[in-house]
């Protein structure tokens, strides 16, 4: 699994304008089975996606489809995490 990682790097009502489109591109990689979860951080400083992969390069292609990267609004973390003991229902996934 992949841990992406987004901070903002501008103003959040850049980053609104175009959440909709973020949300549409978090809903095509859910319906490719390719992210396991996402959402916000604190304080809205950016946000968290879990990415079904075992390969840091193939998570660094699809954010690059991510409207947020497109018009660098974020900066992106990648973080390459193999989970040693998880919850049953997450198991069959990774």
């Amino acid at each position: 699994m992949i841990i992406v990682t987004l901070t903002y790097k501008k103003p959040l009502l850049d980053v609104d304008a175009l959440l909709e489109d973020h949300i549409a591109f978090l809903q095509n990689y859910y319906v490719q089975k390719k992210f396991l979860a996402s959402g916000r951080r604190e304080n809205r400083v950016g946000g968290v996606i879990l990415v079904l992969s075992s390969s840091i390069e193939e998570a660094q292609q699809i954010i690059k489809n991510d409207p947020f990267y497109i018009h660098d609004l974020a900066d992106y973390d990648f973080m390459w995490f193999e989970a040693s003991k998880c919850a049953d229902e997450i198991k069959a996934l990774v």
